[in-house]
């Protein structure tokens, strides 16, 4: 092991070929390990397009593509820069070039301003606020380096902007801090989340001073530019923007004036929508304190008034919205494995209009032009990661869509293991979806092995588009020889409030027992060598993979766990979200519940472990902390299964160092290779 990772410069398929000697002799469908396509690298690299905009008049579409750091940058994560296109197709221009992280880019009322956030790429380095005219020329900043911006938003004269920083350290406090007094008091030591604009012309920022010290997450001007629709929590804190917001109307020129409550949201609130005579505000959220993702559409007057649900009870999740009318708003809207656009009617909510009709392309989110007649966003396939789409209204009430722009040509030639979209019925009898994708080269002689890659959340779902990336590498396992599912189980979104709330109170109960289902009956269908299955994912998907090699380690060969809880209880007191995980994911208290809580926990289940089991964690998680791997990593060894731990230095939840990625992606494919192809 030690002389192929050094070797690995030299030879990027290195591990790969390691993990094929050590099963020599067996039999191997799909290529040998000398001629695959999908390698860590390939993958890793690939051009990830995000954050489709169309331009105020629908001529332009501006969109982020991120790219992988060079082999010798300093680490840090991928860079990403701003792309512009024209709406009826054409050579992309790059608008920025600069090695930094460029996102969340928006256009002015006129078109002729783009605004974005940067992070340069040094370390310590905060999200600074920009604009460039949309002709090109340099960004220039609107906020200094000590300035943290985490969202902003066009003031409707695009003479100014909105957006929300969190409060810098004082002189006094880093001066402690450079003398050794350094500590911190739970609680109290809390920076706010504060509320400025700044004027372009003058780059002059000041607070909105009715926000005081509410720590303010979304937020929407008014038409008129007047007032600002804002969701606020009394602090700063990662559960408080959670579920504790609520939502308030802020005068944006009044500074004496107080803020004018809204909404009292019990539960998870996002993205506000002021419409476009001013009248009305959408938002969507939860539909009750317990639901765990904000999938639902409330309307309600801008001038106070009940909100109403336009949702309803449709198995459905909104990703999106887009103010389309007076009366009508664009939704995007998941069902099951796939993504539509569909226009809601406030005033007969119960028969949304089809825009864009569920198909092969995977997205959840559009934009639209002012005219509402054209549309854009990034959408991927099956076949391919997420390329920029554009739509225009025909003839009928639909929208014609195209690709506009190709951001990874070579992978045109790659093969591809054929995907779908499977169902099944759970024990008692609810019907679970997936998308299982086949080993290139299927049919062959003999039984395959099988990787469950379970997503995170759990409130998450996979759609039937591309699902390949360094942590869900679906493709990679299909060239070498496996079927892979990606199990969309109960507890999952894009089925409805009452779907993602099946799982409350028995986490790793019903929701795990539905992934054994689909197991067997994939089985029954496909020559899939029950013996040879093996598990991963990442936070909530480490949970599952923890589970899979304790309680139900007599299904499952080898597991790669991705920063999971091993331990319920221990991870209230160690996460950034007790809160949030105690209402909206277990609908109870751990600590009122210890032992409902240990059976549910890989720890709680560890006499049952024989599972060989890799382990993967950040150094810096504040989701899913190290300890909860610590644990698992230790309770293992006690037991004396075959486990490895590795720990990723400075890495949040999540691997965003190219290195890292590249060690996690090659470890996990060496692992199944050696334990579920022998």
């Amino acid at each position: 092991m030690k002389t192929c990772h050094a070797a690995r410069a030299a030879s990027s398929r290195c591990a790969f070929f390691l993990g094929t000697l050590l099963v020599a002799g067996a039999a191997a469908p799909g290529p040998l390990a000398a001629e695959w396509r999908w390698t860590a690298e390939t993958v890793v690299d690939m051009a990830r397009v995000s954050s489709a905009v169309i331009s105020p008049d629908g001529e332009w579409i501006l969109y982020t593509v991120s790219r992988s750091r060079k082999p010798d940058d300093p680490p840090g994560p991928a860079y990403s820069n701003l792309y512009l296109v024209p709406f009826e197709k054409g050579v992309p221009r790059r608008m920025t070039t600069a090695d930094a992280e460029d996102k969340s880019p928006a256009w002015s009322s006129d078109g002729r301003w783009i605004a974005f956030i940067r992070t340069a790429a040094e370390p310590k380095s905060k999200p600074r606020l920009f604009v460039m005219p949309r002709d090109g020329g340099e960004p220039v900043p609107l906020t200094d380096d000590r300035t943290d911006v985490a969202a902003f938003a066009w003031r409707p004269d695009g003479a100014a902007l909105a957006y929300a920083a969190t409060d810098p350290k004082t002189e006094d406090r880093e001066k402690d801090e450079k003398s050794g007094r350094d500590w911190t008091v739970a609680e109290r030591d809390l920076r706010t989340r504060r509320l400025w604009t700044v004027e372009i012309a003058t780059r002059e920022a000041r607070p909105v001073a009715s926000a005081g010290n509410l720590s303010v997450w979304e937020f929407e001007w008014s038409p008129g530019g007047e007032s600002i629709a804002a969701t606020v929590s009394d602090t700063p804190k990662i559960d408080d923007s959670y579920v504790r917001k609520r939502i308030v109307v802020l005068p944006a020129r009044s500074p004496g004036v107080a803020p004018r409550p809204l909404v009292e949201v019990v539960g998870k609130v996002d993205q506000l929508l002021w419409s476009r005579d001013g009248a009305t505000i959408a938002y969507r959220a939860g539909a009750d304190a317990s639901d765990s993702y904000s999938g639902s559409v409330f309307v309600v007057p801008a001038a106070g008034g009940t909100p109403v649900n336009l949702t309803g009870d449709r198995p459905e999740s909104v990703t999106d919205l887009v103010w389309m009318e007076k009366d009508s708003l664009a939704a995007v809207v998941v069902t099951g494995t796939r993504s539509a656009l569909l226009m809601i009617d406030t005033r007969n909510p119960g028969v949304p209009r089809v825009l864009i009709a569920p198909g092969d392309r995977a997205f959840l989110s559009a934009t639209a032009s002012r005219s509402g007649r054209r549309f854009a966003l990034a959408a991927s396939t099956a076949d391919g990661p997420p390329d920029v789409y554009a739509g225009e209204k025909g003839t009928g009430s639909a929208f014609d869509t195209r690709r506009v722009a190709v951001s990874n040509p070579d992978l045109a030639s790659f093969p591809r293991g054929r995907q779908e979209t499977v169902t099944w019925k759970a024990r008692d009898g609810l019907l679970i979806e997936g998308v299982l994708v086949r080993p290139v080269g299927y049919p062959s002689r003999g039984a395959y092995p099988l990787v469950v890659i379970a997503h995170g959340g759990p409130e998450s779902n996979y759609l039937d588009g591309w699902n390949t990336s360094a942590s869900t590498p679906g493709q990679v396992f299909a060239e070498r020889g496996y079927f892979v599912l990606y199990p969309n189980y109960r507890g999952s979104t894009g089925r409805g409030a009452a779907f993602a709330k099946a799982d409350h109170r028995d986490l790793g109960g019903k929701e795990f027992t539905d992934v054994l289902d689909g197991i067997d009956d994939l089985a029954g269908r496909f020559p899939i060598d029950k013996a040879r299955v093996g598990i991963t994912g990442g936070s909530y998907g480490g949970y599952f993979t923890g589970l899979g090699v304790t309680r139900y380690s007599e299904r499952f060969a080898a597991g790669a766990s991705l920063f999971g809880i091993s331990d319920w209880i221990s991870f209230l007191g160690q996460t950034d979200i007790p809160v949030e995980n105690s209402q909206v994911h277990w609908d109870l208290w751990c600590y009122d519940h210890v032992e409902t809580c240990r059976e549910a926990s890989p720890v709680g289940n560890i006499g049952k472990a024989g599972t060989p089991t890799l382990i993967l964690q950040g150094d810096a998680d504040p989701r899913v902390p190290k300890p909860q791997s610590d644990q698992l990593y230790a309770a293992l060894r006690w037991k004396g299964v075959p486990v490895e731990y590795l720990v990723f230095p400075r890495e949040k939840h999540g691997f965003r160092e190219r290195a890292h990625q590249i060690e996690a992606f090659e470890r996990v494919l060496l692992w199944f290779q050696k334990y579920l192809r022998p």
